[in-house]
C-alpha cells in the first residue's frame, strides 16, 4: 500500500472515492465509467462530486455476464445468485436511465451520456487520451477486465489522469497470481481466498503498483507514466 494513503485508511470506500474525485481535480473533468449497472453506487459519487461543467460518459452492456464456470461452481460467492443477477439487466438499465434523468432535472450542472454497449466494442471508437478520469467496474473475468484496462490506458489523459476501479480485495502476490491464472473465467473465488482472480491478475500485468483501500484501487498517470504515488500527500 502506498504510504500516501495512510491518513485515509480508516475511511470507507465511498469516502475514499469522494476524496479522490475532489482532491485529484480542481475543475471540470472528462470522466468515463465502465460498468454502471443500477447507477446507485459509484455513479452517484461521480455525479455529486465532480465539478460543475464536467462531462461524464457512462458505459455498460446491461447484458448477462456470468460464465458457465460461475454458475456451475460449488465455490459460490457467498449467497450471490449469478442467474438472478443476469436476469436483472433490464431493471438495471432502467434504473440508470431514471437516475440520470432525475439528476438532470434536479441539478443539471454536468453533461451526462448513457451508452448501452459492450466496452470492448464501443471504446475502440474513442480517441486516445480524451479522459481525465476512468473508473472500471464491469466484467471482472480476466480477458474482459484486461481489455478494459488496456483501453483505459490508451484513453486516459497522458499529462495527468486517474484510472481506478473496484474489487481488488488483495494486493497481487505471486501466490494469488498463480491461482488466478487457473481461474481466468471466474468472476470470484470465495472460501479462504475471497478475491476476484481476473482483477488481481490483470492489474498485476498492466501496472507496476496501485493504491488499494477496501477493494477500491487507483493509479495516476503523470506525463505518460503510471504511478501509485498520490497527487499530493499533504492533501490527505
Amino acid at each position: 500500500m502506498n504510504k500516501n494513503t495512510d491518513s485515509i485508511i480508516k475511511s470507507s470506500r465511498a469516502e475514499v472515492m469522494r476524496k479522490l474525485a475532489n482532491i485529484a481535480f480542481d475543475g471540470p473533468v472528462k470522466a468515463l465509467e465502465i460498468g454502471v449497472w443500477y447507477a446507485t453506487g459509484s455513479t452517484n459519487i461521480w455525479l455529486e462530486n465532480f465539478r460543475e461543467g464536467s462531462e461524464i460518459l457512462l458505459v455498460d452492456s446491461w447484458r448477462p455476464y456470468s460464465s458457465v464456470d460461475d454458475v456451475s461452481s460449488k465455490d459460490m460467492r457467498g449467497n450471490w445468485d449469478y442467474n438472478l443477477t443476469d436476469s436483472l439487466t433490464s431493471d438495471a438499465f432502467l434504473s440508470s436511465y431514471l437516475r440520470v434523468k432525475k439528476f438532470e432535472q434536479e441539478v443539471n450542472d454536468k453533461d451526462i451520456s448513457l451508452i448501452r454497449a459492450k466496452s470492448k466494442t464501443f471504446l475502440k471508437y474513442l480517441s486516445e487520451g480524451v479522459f481525465d478520469f476512468i473508473y472500471i467496474d464491469a466484467d471482472h473475468k480476466y480477458d474482459n477486465f484486461k481489455e478494459d484496462l488496456i483501453n483505459a490506458k490508451r484513453l486516459i489523459n497522458k499529462n495527468f489522469g486517474v484510472i481506478c476501479g473496484d474489487d481488488l480485495e488483495k494486493n497481487p502476490t505471486s501466490s494469488l497470481i498463480n491461482i488466478a491464472k487457473k481461474y481466468k473465467n471466474r468472476d470470484y473465488l470465495s472460501g479462504d481466498l475471497n478475491y476476484h482472480p481476473g482483477v488481481c491478475l490483470a492489474i498485476s500485468e498492466q501496472f507496476h503498483a496501485v493504491n488499494m483501500i477496501d477493494g477500491f484501487w487507483w493509479v495516476v498517470c503523470k506525463n505518460g507514466e503510471f504511478t501509485d504515488s498520490f497527487i499530493n500527500e499533504t492533501d490527505l
